[in-house]
């Protein structure tokens, strides 16, 4: 290279081009891209995504809802029980017949003998007869009623541990009205979640297929995830879980793929995880 020369820019074009028989493939695969596009497809799961009750979930929900509306009958009854025990109904002796007829045939007994030894001494109807038989008949009085009194009094203490359970079991039948509310809530939001879902889907849908379009064409695009999940009543763990594999194994397909479409993956995910 002499002084003064100047260096000349040398300009190169290369293109990289399929071979010719592989052409018509790849013209075939972009009409049949762009037939994708224009098509419906792909669509939403034509059915419902929730299970309406059985007809004995039904049965169960409307038994439960009645019996909790009504109350428990013996409920009642173990209540008003308590509550004549702790005002001591049970405390006088003629409350308990039984207790009456023991101690009548036993005074009866006591007369018939103290009035015995009193007639063979002569004595029948005197005042010692009298005191005898009062004092006699008061020890028997003593004896059975009071031995009562106490068995009552110790019943009584009973029932006051158990009165403030008693008065809690009338939440009860509240509670059990309260679940079966949650439970007709629970089918009702699935139905909604399927609504929502099917009107998430159709908004997507365009740019879904879109992207898709421009992926197989070769244009950079960027990603798009989208993901249905529907709701289940505490048994979709294996849907939920299986559409969320969906969409990683999705991310790790080509992009320009429908299958490399997060969507699809969830989709199917969710299909298999509810056989898991």
């Amino acid at each position: 290279m002499s002084k003064g020369s100047s260096p000349q820019n040398v300009t190169t074009t290369s293109s990289a081009e399929p071979s010719e028989f592989i052409r018509p493939y790849l013209d075939q695969a972009i009409n049949y891209g762009q037939d994708l596009f224009e098509a419906d497809t792909p669509n939403f799961f034509p059915n419902n995504t929730y299970i309406d009750p059985s007809a004995e979930t039904q049965t169960a929900l409307d038994l439960a809802s009645a019996r909790a509306v009504a109350g428990n009958p013996l409920l009642n009854q173990s209540q008003n029980l308590a509550q004549q025990t702790l005002a001591g109904d049970f405390l006088s002796p003629t409350s308990n017949p039984y207790t009456q007829g023991l101690f009548n045939q036993m005074a009866g007994d006591v007369t018939s003998k103290v009035q015995s030894q009193f007639s063979k001494a002569g004595r029948l109807g005197s005042g010692a007869n009298q005191e005898i038989l009062s004092d006699s008949l008061g020890r028997l009085a003593n004896q059975v009623y009071g031995d009562q009194y106490n068995r009552e009094r110790g019943l009584q203490a009973q029932t006051m541990m158990t009165a403030p359970q008693l008065g809690e079991m009338d939440y009860n039948d509240v509670s059990r009205l309260a679940q079966v509310g949650a439970d007709r809530e629970s089918i009702e939001q699935t139905k909604l979640q399927d609504a929502i879902a099917r009107f998430d889907y159709e908004q997507q849908k365009p740019f879904i297929k879109l992207n898709q379009y421009l992926g197989a064409l070769g244009s950079p695009v960027p990603t798009q995830t989208v993901t249905t999940q529907p709701v289940f009543r505490n048994t979709g763990a294996g849907l939920l879980g299986g559409a969320m594999t969906g969409a990683q194994i999705a991310g790790m397909m080509p992009q320009g793929s429908m299958f490399g479409n997060p969507l699809f993956g969830a989709i199917g995910g969710g299909l298999l995880g509810g056989f898991a």
